[in-house]
């Protein structure tokens, strides 16, 4: 592909539609295409006028590494770059564990009105068709390295896909870069070198466009995939939703909403909703087992469990959350005034009297308004004096099952008697009190 600054600053601000006062990070390397890119920035930068900053992360896989991070100050120092940097110590030396480790820093140092830009080209994106390829992957793996996606509040872009690495090697050449070589890029010890090595060699001798070919199916693919992406939408508007539940970290959906939809729609709105919240996508055949369980819902008691993740259903919802094995006790708090809000769960939720209960407490000054789990209420009794059953009444309100130990029971003490007003669950109404939703800690 012909290179010039302006079809660079064209692919950045037109293409991938970003801000020309966006403060832009680049993640730096000080490998050959990070410092193109770097280059790259800077001399739009000068055009531009937007803030850039170079982000670099020592892994401390490699003898020279700490040589590297001095190259990388070095260079931004001439070019006054601004640049941060971070040594890592990490668990393993796993390529995943040193990409997830790099993306948390990163991370950490974007606000929401700035851009990462990482220099990942034409080859690196058939690298990853072909690694995703081999492992099953669906449209969204083998779309691999989407132009322009969300990043935790921010942006993450890719300007350098519609290039070849032969692109960059030229750019440097003819720039006079210096850059460092990762002598673990020249062995097989990763999948991916292999792929590189081995397997794309191999291609371009079958045929010598297969790079471009790979690229294009795979650009072809995130297009459908955004187009799933869209229909996912569309489709969980219309499914009800309960946001965390304080008690045991759980997210719902209303998979009885979802009963008009094909099993394939049913799928992209699972994988889409726990995709926004960030949880672990569910294989192929997990996906499908969940699908089946929206057409014949399991017991409430039953557990399907993968990726760490919990998924249970009950009363038309499918739930979500950590693996745990019991959920934390709530115990006892009273509730010495009711004309004042009281906090729960630690400050994450708010709960305020409805005038029925200040109505109720003022006709009787000596009544004890108490917040308190299941096994610190003894013979619970109904505010008219009959017995209760909790298990029935809790069943028919729609608290699960695991969660009804937890659960506070909102009492009134009279004369040495709780009398159960209600269940108080952050996702049920009752006539006694309200919730504020805005002091749910996400």
């Amino acid at each position: 592909m012909t290179f010039s600054i302006s079809a660079f600053e064209d692919e950045l601000f037109g293409n991938l539609g970003l801000a020309r006062d966006s403060h832009y990070y680049v993640a730096y390397s000080g490998g050959i295409d990070s410092t193109v890119l770097l280059h790259l920035m800077h001399q739009l930068q000068q055009r531009n006028g937007f803030k850039l900053t170079a982000l670099h992360v020592n892994h401390n896989l490699q003898e020279r590494s700490e040589f590297w991070a001095e190259h990388c100050l070095t260079t931004c120092q001439k070019l006054g770059i601004d640049f941060k940097h971070t040594s890592l110590q990490l668990e393993n030396k796993s390529e995943v564990t040193a990409r997830n480790s790099r993306y948390a820093w990163f991370s950490k140092q974007l606000d929401r009105h700035s851009v990462l830009l990482t220099a990942h080209h034409r080859q690196d994106r058939a690298e990853t068709f072909l690694f995703n390829l081999m492992r099953g992957a669906g449209s969204a793996g083998l779309s691999s390295m989407r132009a322009v996606r969300p990043f935790h509040g921010a942006k993450l872009a890719r300007p350098l896909l519609p290039y070849d690495k032969a692109d960059l090697e030229s750019i440097a050449a003819n720039s006079g870069l210096t850059w460092v070589e990762d002598p673990s890029n020249r062995t097989n010890d990763y999948s991916r070198n292999t792929i590189r090595h081995e397997i794309i060699p191999t291609l371009i001798d079958f045929r010598p466009d297969a790079i471009q070919n790979i690229a294009r199916a795979a650009s072809n693919l995130e297009q459908e995939n955004g187009l799933l992406r869209e229909v996912a939408i569309c489709d969980l508007v219309e499914v009800r939703e309960h946001p965390q539940h304080p008690v045991d970290k759980s997210y719902a959906l209303c998979v009885a909403d979802m009963m008009h939809l094909t099993p394939a729609r049913q799928s992209n709105v699972i994988r889409f909703w726990l995709k926004t919240l960030q949880l672990h996508t569910p294989s192929r055949r997990f996906l499908q087992t969940l699908v089946r369980a929206i057409e014949v819902p399991p017991a409430s008691t039953a557990v399907m469990q993968e990726g760490g993740q919990q998924f249970r259903f009950h009363s038309g919802y499918m739930y979500v959350m950590p693996a745990i094995k019991e959920t934390p006790p709530f115990g006892v708090i009273d509730w010495q005034n009711v004309s004042q809000p009281i906090d729960i769960y630690a400050s994450k939720l708010r709960l305020d009297a409805r005038p029925k209960l200040r109505s109720l407490i003022s006709d009787d000054s000596h009544a004890l308004v108490r917040l308190a789990e299941k096994a610190h209420v003894e013979n619970p009794k109904a505010l008219q004096g009959h017995s209760l059953n909790l298990k029935k009444w809790m069943n028919e309100i729609g608290i699960p099952p695991w969660r009804r130990q937890a659960v506070p029971l909102l009492t009134v003490r009279k004369a040495k008697k709780d009398l159960v007003l209600a269940p108080v669950d952050v996702h049920m109404t009752n006539d006694w009190v309200s919730f504020d939703s805005e002091s749910i800690a996400s």
